[in-house]
């Protein structure tokens, strides 16, 4: 099994999403970000798009995100963002 992290999605009405994930594939600032587990500390902004995430078991799902801010630091990453929709499930 891939070395996994923890992944918090956080909007102003609370906790959108938690996990365990083995890969993230968000869209910073300057294009998209992939994040795997111990990923060296990094904060960006993002201006919202798809949110591609591989949880533990192998399923992945894409979600869509508003614009806001992404932080990893010690094998947790947290996104806050203004808006967070469910789009697709693989």
């Amino acid at each position: 099994m891939a070395p996994s992290y923890k992944l918090r999605v956080i909007t102003p009405h609370g906790e959108a999403y938690s996990g365990d994930v083995t890969h993230t594939l968000l869209p910073a600032e300057d294009g998209l970000v992939g994040v795997l587990a111990h990923h060296a500390p990094y904060v960006t902004s993002s201006q919202g798009g798809p949110l591609r995430i591989r949880e533990t078991d192998g399923s992945e799902k894409v979600f869509r995100v508003g614009i806001g801010f992404f932080e990893v630091a010690h094998n947790e990453a947290t996104f806050l963002t203004q808006s967070f929709t469910s789009t697709l499930s693989h």
